[in-house]
């Protein structure tokens, strides 16, 4: 396992590490230190999220099958709440994609026997938060086209002139565990190794010692 050496940086970067390390439960500077590099990682780390989960603002299709007049695409009101024909409301905000279909299945039943529902997210943000020897610290959405590291740290205002350019993790937590995932941002900007198939997912943290 590789140590980490924590750069001196902006105090001000300082002490958004600090803060941060506080809350998280996977720790950074001044913590256990772990890490795995990019290359090193888990490939299911690299593979998008099996399972969406919807938020306000998503557009959605609901494609009931055999049942076209049912079938509808729609964005997801800002109270989390889609309308369907012959059910009324449905709550989709929180909720997987898969979460979804078949309660839609099972409010269905009445008016379609056997109904067979997909709910696919065809519009969608990603939620990050990016600390550290950034110039915009802070949550950053990212359009669920585009969510490489590249551009969020563009999206942040690149990086500081105290940043390590081999310093720089992503935090995530899934269902196989927490992790702390370390980069090059030359290998990010080239896009060569492991860098070139990253992807965040909504929650993860990117901090830039």
């Amino acid at each position: 396992m590789k140590r980490i050496v924590c750069s001196s940086g902006s105090l001000a970067a300082r002490l958004t590490l600090a803060v941060l390390a506080s809350v998280t439960a996977v720790t950074g500077c001044g913590g256990s230190g772990a890490y795995i590099w990019a290359n090193e990682a888990p490939d299911a780390l690299f593979s998008s999220p099996p399972n969406l989960i919807i938020r306000s603002d998503d557009t959605i299709s609901i494609r009931v099958f055999g049942q076209e007049a049912l079938s509808v695409r729609m964005k997801v009101r800002t109270d989390g709440v889609i309308t369907m024909p012959l059910i009324g409301n449905v709550v989709a905000a929180g909720k997987g994609t898969d979460a979804i279909a078949r309660e839609i299945e099972q409010r269905l039943q009445p008016f379609v026997n056997g109904a067979n529902v997909v709910v696919i997210d065809e519009e969608s943000n990603v939620r990050v938060v990016a600390v550290g020897e950034i110039h915009r610290a802070g949550t950053i959405v990212l359009d669920s086209g585009d969510t490489r590291l590249l551009t969020a740290i563009a999206n942040a205002g690149g990086l500081t002139e105290f940043a390590s350019q081999s310093g720089i993790y992503v935090l995530r937590t899934d269902a196989t565990g927490s992790y702390r995932i370390r980069f090059d941002y030359d290998d990010i900007v080239r896009g060569t190794g492991k860098s070139a198939i990253f992807r965040l997912r909504d929650g993860d943290q990117v901090i830039v010692e």
